[in-house]
């Protein structure tokens, strides 16, 4: 019996030494989770220094929040419009205080709709300044190590990480998460381009978001999380950001999945040609007194003397730059195109042009992607770009939502007012404007004219400028990345929406389910639906979270292919655990005929300096690439009588 013990205890003890020896020689550089420290303690030590943060409560559950903390040096004096420098090491003296936000990098706050809150939710309540380069944590008490870090949108113009719509504490408390909002450079400081080899490169936002992602990766492990999980969260424009990091090769390393929602990089508004970029750039330049008199007609004597130009514009008011800048943007001569955004090509983030890279299967191929859009994605934008009444989509926001004047009810002649606004981006071509006016007056269920109307160019607009595209980029990707692409369709209509009724499921108001505000901010919500909104934003928390986790998401969610096209409904369904509804294609049809019309107007629209109809340029690439025959672009381009014949088709085949 006594040597039985014995031979146990030494097998114990052989074995305790193996578990050892195997734990040092696959150990992970990752620290144990937070819940196994003393979690009262809200000091984090890094190699910058030590960062003290706040405690919240939230559903019982303590989270340890840093708010406000530094990963970049402050791009003010010579480093304002350049590429953001690192850290010094240690970072700052003594103790840095994380208890709030910091600035929010400089814009123009919307004042459309003056205390409104459908347009005040996304103005920052905190100030405004160049020195923004920070981020914010949000840190369970019981947590698994996942990381999702959250790029903001706002048509790279506007947007905040410190809006209380991105408040991170539900996401982090229902899905054991590690929440992080960065900041990033907006309009003229974070995309303004005077050329490659000049201290004003362009794109110098996404490095922003790319030096912020280093941060994270090589810091978070202090705070808990595991550098090998995160996840990028972007909508709209922060979309566009995140799938920017596919293909930049320094930011490959630093996540490995992406959540998008509603945009990619290939939008026709995410990116500009050098030429384009170059030229709004001198614009500004020229605005701001600093070109010696010349005008753009002179660029190249403006360029000589390029760093005289970056040097006055050193010395002036960063407002007043801003304030030159929305001279800019308002001159604009169509709707949805920005001033001041990412540059297509360059050496320092892309390292290349992104359409080539596409061509070319030239980005981060490890990855799990799901994206997807909103089923009412035109909407938003009708208001804010054509609301006179030459085109009669206003709002007036000092009555209420439901009054008829709010209803949008357009004549026929406002609805082709309206589609001629974007005529510009088809070269004006009658015979394209035409096609277009008469598909999208069918999409509309309405039996009301002027409600098929309103509707019809409200689908034109989330068509072209956001899911069309979309769809666009998951047809390439699903081929080509190692990991699985999951499409969505949202359209659930929020209860707190304070927009009409018939903007229904708008650009934008699918975030606050993903942020848990139905439960942090029940008030806003309708009390016979509250319970619902909390388990429907209840079912997307856990739905990113899972794939966040490991890549799980429903059963019945088939991985998207670009033959079938399915995707997953989001709507009330899913909160009753049936299975979810599937659709094929969305908007699929009226895609196709976007696609050609935009082909076929293509060498007008080169003539058009500010226009970047860069989603055409991933489609010329991608046939170029995949086939040596003649392309459909060729075929089409060559020919009249069998354009116009193709359009008659087209409308009589779909006049649904």
């Amino acid at each position: 019996m006594k040597f039985g013990k014995l031979m146990k205890l030494k097998w114990i003890r052989i074995l305790g030494s193996l578990v050892v020896f195997f734990n040092i020689i696959t150990k992970i550089e990752t620290k144990p989770i937070v819940e196994e420290r003393n979690f009262d303690d809200v000091t984090v030590k890094t190699k910058y220094g030590t960062i003290v943060g706040i405690k919240q409560i939230f559903n019982k559950t303590k989270i340890n929040v840093f708010l406000g903390i530094p990963f970049a040096q402050q791009p003010v004096g010579k480093l304002r419009f350049g590429v953001p420098q690192p850290l010094p090491i240690p970072a700052w003296n003594g103790v840095f205080i994380a208890d709030k936000h910091s600035s929010t990098c400089i814009l123009t706050p919307d004042k459309m709709f003056p205390q409104f809150p459908g347009a005040e939710m996304w103005n920052p309540t905190n100030s405004l300044d160049e020195k923004c380069l920070a981020l914010n944590i949000w840190v369970p008490q019981h947590h698994d190590g996942k990381v999702f870090v959250w790029i903001y949108g706002g048509g790279f113009f506007s947007g905040s990480p410190s809006l209380d719509l991105y408040d991170g504490r539900v996401l982090a408390e229902k899905e054991k998460a590690i929440i992080v909002n960065i900041n990033y450079r907006l309009g003229p400081f974070g995309f303004l381009y005077f050329g490659p080899n000049t201290k004003v490169p362009g794109n110098m936002g996404l490095l922003d978001q790319q030096i912020a992602l280093k941060w994270v990766y090589e810091n978070i492990n202090e705070f808990g999380g595991n550098p090998n999980k995160i996840t990028l969260l972007g909508e709209s424009a922060g979309a566009a950001s995140a799938t920017s990091h596919l293909f930049a090769p320094d930011s490959e390393k630093y996540f490995n999945k992406i959540i998008v929602n509603s945009g990619t990089i290939t939008n026709s508004w995410a990116t500009k040609s050098k030429e384009i970029s170059l030229q709004i750039s001198l614009q500004l330049a020229i605005r701001m007194n600093c070109t010696n008199g010349l005008q753009l007609s002179q660029s190249q004597e403006i360029l000589h003397n390029i760093n005289n130009v970056v040097q006055c514009l050193y010395m002036a008011s960063p407002y007043i730059i801003q304030q030159e800048s929305d001279i800019i943007t308002n001159s604009m001569p169509v709707p949805m195109t920005f001033p001041f955004t990412p540059v297509e090509e360059d050496d320092i983030f892309f390292k290349g042009n992104i359409y080539e890279k596409l061509a070319k299967n030239d980005f981060k191929k490890n990855v799990s992607i799901i994206m997807g859009s909103v089923k009412d994605e035109g909407t938003y934008w009708l208001p804010y770009f054509l609301y006179n009444e030459k085109h009669g989509l206003k709002f007036n926001h000092t009555i209420s939502s439901d009054d008829i004047e709010n209803q949008a009810l357009i004549s026929d002649e406002q609805y082709r007012n309206s589609f001629k606004e974007f005529s510009p981006y088809f070269g004006d071509s009658p015979l394209i404007n035409h096609a277009l006016i008469d598909a999208y007056s069918f999409v509309s269920p309405s039996t009301n004219d002027k409600e098929k109307k309103r509707d019809g160019i409200a689908r034109f607009v989330g068509d072209f400028f956001f899911t069309c595209s979309l769809i666009d980029f998951a047809d390439k990707l699903s081929d080509n990345i190692y990991g699985p692409i999951y499409m969505y369709y949202f359209t659930k209509r929020s209860t707190a929406n304070p927009w009409p009724q018939w903007m229904g499921a708008m650009h934008g108001y699918e975030i606050e389910y993903i942020f848990g505000m139905p439960f942090r901010r029940p008030e806003l919500y309708k009390r016979n639906a509250l319970e619902s909104e909390q388990k429907f934003s209840g079912q997307i928390m856990n739905l990113w979270g899972s794939f966040a986790n490991d890549g799980t998401v429903y059963d019945s969610w088939p991985r998207y292919n670009k033959v079938t096209r399915e995707a997953l409904v989001l709507d009330d369904d899913i909160i009753q655990n049936r299975d979810p509804k599937k659709v094929k294609d969305v908007h699929g049809h009226l895609c196709k005929l976007l696609d050609e019309a935009k082909v076929l107007s293509l060498s007008t629209t080169r003539k058009n300096p500010y226009l970047a109809i860069t989603d055409y340029k991933l489609r010329q690439s991608y046939y170029d690439a995949s086939s040596s025959s003649p392309s459909i672009i060729t075929s089409f381009m060559t020919l009249t009588i069998p354009i116009i014949s193709y359009f008659i088709q087209y409308i009589l085949i779909y006049k649904w």
